[in-house]
């Protein structure tokens, strides 16, 4: 007699315990992180379109680009710049047909999902499912997590978030399992992360070495995992070889530097702006370490001081964290300065808040083993409350700011080091007796206290003045000093060519020039007027 094996029904319960729910969970509680780069058009970050002209840069001779570096209009530096891992990212999207804005778009949105996923998983093993969860939220909406994409337009720091826990979880494998392939995997990822900014990689690895001094259940196992560690740092360094043959090392500038370090006061405003980071405390960029974050991190805090039973491993853990948050912050302030000129380490990075990255990796984690050390909120409907609350406490900080313009290949000219042409639009012919009118979209790169003027002039043939406009941008509305790095300006001009002037055969000649000295801001090529024709 032949019976049929009955095949037990898929329940909801079964699929949860076959399924990690909680990562499906994240990536949907990442939606309100990436909904503005769904927007249309591009959104105006410091960084304005420099990633989307250095995607176009990489393409033009890809398979010989051995050791390229982000380089339009900033420069190049292989310890404190970008590395040129995600722009690589945004190539392979290039080749499934999206444009240059839609391909780095896609790539912030990717490394946003992965950060969360990333974070949740480490957490995950270290604090429990539960406290995942809350931590994976905590660091999707960190407020520096979501300046470092929607207000410095930070390409390579935006993906690095998704690295750092990443990092941490296959070093975290290797000494619970003691697994080779995890060793592979930890390697891997470092050297993703060196290649996506290599002196936050470096500062990275001391962090990496103590986690596993702190969580390494034998010596001989914390012996293997530092020696491939030292390995996977010397890889990452070795991989950046190209680079530094290209390019070579170019050198920082150790006082801008100490001028940028962050105030106390500042790392808990309230204050959410886009203005870029000048030396002193009166900075309009966001500093702050979160109210979520550092409130949650801080009940922690006074849950394990009262708490009368608690694990070795998780005090061990907490502790490290904590250290971790405390030192990051305080290598953020002017009272470390002479630290940081005495180890030579402000070599590795552009600004010392970049270090921010550190305390929201080791706050998100404090704040997640809130639900450890006080298990009713571990129940549903605190779940839901308090992941509620950390997406709602960073919320009104999801509204960047937005152009519709279109760009080509590269930008029109860079001028000095503070401004970039990005686009022109003439109308009108170009003989005399015309009037003609050009629309200019003008890019600041850095914060200027020269207020430049601009001249305007259409040529003949032999170089002479037959129309002209020497004006402040905007007819003096917008004075170059007031431009925010990435702000995108639209400047109109007209003018009537000389009816005496030749019948054809004008170009329009432009350009910025300091009305005090008439000295004009010089193009990459060495000359002093974009011409157009």
């Amino acid at each position: 007699m032949r019976t049929d094996r009955i095949q037990p029904k898929m329940t909801w319960s079964r699929l949860s315990r076959s399924v990690d729910l909680n990562l499906v969970l994240v990536a949907l509680l990442s939606v309100f992180s990436f909904a503005p780069l769904t927007y249309p058009g591009y959104f105006a970050a410091h960084s304005g379109f420099l990633p989307v002209f250095n995607l176009y840069d990489l393409e033009e001779d890809l398979w010989s680009n051995w050791g390229w570096l982000p380089r339009v209009a900033t420069g190049h530096n292989v310890l404190s710049g970008e590395g040129g891992l995600p722009y690589l990212l945004a190539e392979s999207l290039r080749w499934l047909g999206l444009g240059g804005p839609q391909a780095i778009k896609a790539v912030y949105l990717v490394g946003l999902v992965a950060s969360g996923l990333g974070m949740y998983l480490l957490a995950k093993r270290l604090i429990g499912t539960t406290a995942g969860l809350l931590a994976a939220a905590i660091y999707l909406y960190l407020p520096f997590h979501l300046a470092t994409v929607y207000v410095r337009g930070a390409f390579a720091e935006a993906w690095a978030f998704a690295l750092y826990p990443l990092v941490l979880l296959c070093w975290e494998r290797y000494l619970g399992t003691s697994r080779v392939s995890w060793v592979a995997f930890a390697v891997i990822v470092y050297c993703a992360l060196a290649s996506t900014t290599m002196g936050l990689a470096l500062i990275f690895a001391p962090f990496v070495a103590v986690f596993v001094l702190v969580l390494g259940p034998s010596r001989q196992l914390k012996t293997r995992a530092l020696l491939a560690l030292a390995f996977a740092v010397s890889l990452g360094v070795l991989l950046q070889v190209p680079a530094l043959i290209r390019y070579g090392l170019p050198a920082s500038r150790a006082g801008d530097f100490a001028q940028h370090s962050v105030y106390p006061f500042q790392l808990l405003s309230a204050a959410w702006g886009f203005g870029a980071s000048v030396p002193g405390w009166q900075d309009s960029m966001p500093f702050q370490l979160g109210l979520a974050a550092t409130g949650m991190a801080l009940v922690t805090t006074v849950l394990l001081l009262r708490a009368q039973e608690v694990s070795r491993r998780l005090l061990r853990l907490l502790g490290f964290l904590a250290v971790v948050a405390l030192i990051s912050v305080l290598l953020v302030t002017p009272a470390s300065m002479p630290l940081w000129r005495a180890s030579q380490l402000w070599l590795f990075l552009r600004y010392p808040w970049q270090l921010l990255a550190f305390t929201g990796l080791a706050t998100s984690l404090l704040a997640g083993a809130m639900v450890c050390l006080a298990p009713r909120l571990g129940g549903s409907t605190w779940q839901a409350v308090l992941v509620t609350m950390a997406i709602l406490s960073s919320y009104g900080y999801l509204s960047p700011q937005f152009t519709d313009l279109e760009v080509g290949g590269s930008p029109v000219a860079e001028l000095g080091e503070e401004v970039l042409l990005l686009a022109y639009r003439l109308e009108g012919p170009l003989r005399h007796g015309a009037t003609v009118h050009l629309t200019l979209y003008w890019q600041g790169l850095l914060p200027m206290n020269t207020d430049y003027a601009v001249f305007v002039h259409v040529v003949d043939g032999a170089g002479a003045i037959w129309a002209q406009c020497d004006s402040m941008p905007m007819g003096g509305e917008k004075p170059t000093s007031t431009w925010t790095p990435g702000e995108i300006i639209e400047d109109e001009y007209q003018m009537a060519i000389d009816v005496e002037g030749p019948r054809q055969g004008y170009s329009v000649q432009l350009g910025l020039y300091d009305p005090d000295t008439g000295g004009r801001l010089p193009l990459a090529d060495g000359g002093t007027a974009v011409t157009i024709r």
